[in-house]
């Protein structure tokens, strides 16, 4: 597993105290929805994500539609939303940048300790480090005008592995 810049640089200043807890939980509100999922090591799991998590895969579901994504070296792919998935991953320094198609849309976003910014399928991120410095803040775009205020935060549990930490922003940021 590649160290997180996220963990590295504190964006999430909450994670030693994390550490100690077996749960976790990813979040993401915006005006018009929100979700919560419960994080473990072995995957996500709310009302809309049953995902397991190995070392190699993300299955199960989200969103009602299957999930068979393969983990590799710097590549995410396979199947989602019955498109292919294929991105590629790249660090440079602090920032990881995913790029190519998931769900067989285009897909081109960067996170950093201080930003996620981006398109993901058909939605696209403005966030910044909010000042509490566990999450980011900012504004999407999914077709439907400007959506504001928006929040996410990662728990720790994703962010340490690159390949998970753009999978699962995948998933949860495409909706």
């Amino acid at each position: 597993m590649k160290t997180s810049r996220l963990l590295m640089f504190g964006l999430l200043a909450a994670a030693p105290a994390l550490a100690s807890e077996p749960t976790q939980y990813l979040d993401l509100r915006t005006p018009a929805a929100s979700l919560t999922a419960r994080v473990t090591k072995d995957g996500l799991s709310s009302p809309d994500l049953q995902l397991g998590l190995a070392d190699t895969a993300l299955r199960g579901r989200a969103f009602g539609r299957p999930v068979n994504i393969a983990l590799g070296d710097d590549h995410i792919g396979g199947i989602y939303l019955g498109g292919p998935v294929d991105l590629k991953l790249k660090e440079d320094g602090d920032i990881l940048e995913a790029r190519g198609s998931f769900g067989g849309q285009l897909t081109n976003f960067k996170v950093s300790p201080k930003s996620l910014t981006g398109t993901v399928g058909r939605c696209s991120y403005q966030l910044t480090s909010a000042k509490e410095q566990d999450r980011y803040q900012g504004t999407r775009s999914c077709g439907f005008g400007l959506e504001n205020p928006v929040t996410l935060s990662i728990p720790p549990a994703i962010a340490d592995d690159d390949e998970t930490l753009a999978a699962t922003l995948s998933i949860v940021l495409a909706q």
